[in-house]
């Protein structure tokens, strides 16, 4: 853990006494810090009696320092980001743990009409801190095993796009993820997991046509898939095919809308339970201004949760926005609201592939903001408030010859959180505060049709505008 800080310090110092120079040659180097103090009601998120020990409440600090590099010409952006992150608990020491994480993201313009993005992330940490190492309006909405649980992740992803025409564009995405529980006993629940998207888009005055067409295969190892032993572990292959025909709308300069219809069908590869085939859609209304944005969506779809090791069908709705309070005190407020509704895909009792018992989690997650931009560069204090409920149905297992249903798994936690943090030198181009919903197909070009030939060159003074050291830093 020292060597790891000493590497974060060491790499901030670089970013102050390099700047100037780096900046003369198209390079932009940024070192960020965020520290905060604490209370939560539930250290290591333990589910509630009877179907666990019951949550300890804990003071506790955190800190993460990192640097942000990025590099741009006229026809390639790059961006390289670290970031060393440690949270310790004052009573439950145990409970204390480190994460490090690495991102490297590239764009690059391989034609007048083609460009090539590609990008690589590592991380490493620990389950009970995964969320309060978020942004409030970046939190990860989705059901979590709970416990202290370490682990290392790792990931990788490619997108071709291709403007056929002044309207008309074609696009071709890939990603990769494996995940690595660091345990011995019970076997580590690994998941690897790929997929490969093609898009097709047509642009109009007001508005943008797509259509989306994905296609996933999940490998789930060493899956608990008899929770009243302690030795019935199995793996399970899955394959996600999703459709669907997406419809972007401009309401005029700040608001915007998106709509996508489709389908999806999930097929179970590892045994004879077949298909399964659902709709799938999303519904979004998205603001965006100089001073805040903000994003209502509601999805339903198929996607991977590495945490529970499940395929899970879900309804989402979500509310994420960033706006200022009281420009001339400097207030601001930022956050994520939202609930999610899922259903595991697995093999029934009569080995058709079925849906699973359900996992309800709500997610409030608020702060404070007060940033005096002219005093210190990108400088702010917070006052942090995150709330997550996560409820998930009891199993029906068959016990001596007669069905009991196991009882309810309950994960309630509170957090309070006061937070520092900043960034030196500063950003001139700022980044998104929030995560939008991720369209389907959104792993293509990104409103291709829109985009300029080349990367701009960035202004004496200001950094790349792929620098968005917001999101690089996450």
């Amino acid at each position: 853990m020292r060597s790891g800080r000493g590497i974060a310090v060491a790499a901030f110092g670089c970013a102050i006494l390099t700047h100037h120079d780096a900046r003369a040659q198209d390079a932009y180097l940024q070192g960020v810090f965020t520290g905060s103090i604490g209370v939560t009601d539930n250290v290591s998120s333990a589910a509630e009696p009877p179907a666990g020990p019951g949550p300890d409440a804990d003071g506790f600090g955190t800190a993460s320092p990192g640097l942000i590099f990025t590099y741009a010409t006229p026809r390639t952006a790059q961006t390289l980001s670290y970031t060393f992150s440690t949270s310790f608990f004052f009573r439950h020491w145990e409970a204390s743990s480190y994460s490090n994480l690495a991102t490297w993201s590239g764009r690059f313009v391989t034609s007048p009409r083609t460009s090539l993005t590609l990008g690589a992330t590592g991380s490493q940490g620990q389950l009970n801190t995964f969320q309060l190492e978020q942004t409030p309006g970046t939190t990860t909405l989705q059901g979590t095993a709970g416990g202290t649980t370490n682990f290392v992740q790792g990931s990788f992803n490619e997108g071709f796009s291709f403007q056929a025409s002044p309207v008309w564009s074609l696009g071709q995405a890939a990603t990769f993820l494996i995940y690595n529980p660091l345990q011995d006993y019970p076997p580590p629940p690994r998941t690897y997991s790929a997929a490969n998207t093609l898009t097709a888009q047509r642009a109009f005055r007001h508005d943008v046509a797509a259509l989306a067409l994905s296609v996933g295969y999940t490998h789930f190892d060493n899956v608990d898939i008899d929770p009243t032993t302690a030795v019935t572990y199995a793996s399970r292959d899955q394959l996600i095919s999703t459709l669907v025909a997406s419809w972007q709308h401009d309401l005029g300069r700040r608001f915007s809308s998106q709509l996508d219809v489709g389908g999806v069908v999930a097929t179970d590869l590892a045994g004879d339970a077949g298909s399964l085939a659902r709709p799938a859609g999303l519904a979004a209304l998205r603001y965006t201004h100089d001073r805040g944005e903000a994003e209502l969506a509601y999805a339903y779809s198929a996607t991977p949760n590495v945490f529970l090791q499940q395929i899970q069908l879900s309804h989402q709705l979500t509310l994420r926005a960033a706006a200022p309070i009281h420009p001339s005190w400097h207030l601001s407020v930022e956050g994520s609201a939202g609930a999610q509704l899922a259903q595991p895909l697995e093999p029934n009792t009569e080995g058709d592939l079925d849906t699973g018992p359900t996992t309800i989690a709500v997610l409030t997650d608020v702060a404070l903001l007060w940033s005096p931009v002219l005093v210190i560069p990108d400088f702010a204090l917070a006052l942090r408030y995150q709330h997550t409920n996560q409820r998930t149905e009891g199993r029906t297992v068959e016990l001596e010859g007669r069905k009991e249903k196991l009882p309810d798994t309950r994960i309630v936690r509170n957090a309070l959180l006061l937070s520092v943090s900043g960034a030196f030198p500063r950003r001139m181009v700022p980044g998104s505060r929030i995560s939008m919903t991720q369209p389907f197909g959104s792993a293509g070009p990104s409103d291709a049709t829109r985009r300029q030939e080349t990367p701009s060159e960035p202004l004496e003074g200001e950094a790349p505008t792929s620098a968005a050291a917001g999101d690089a830093a996450r």
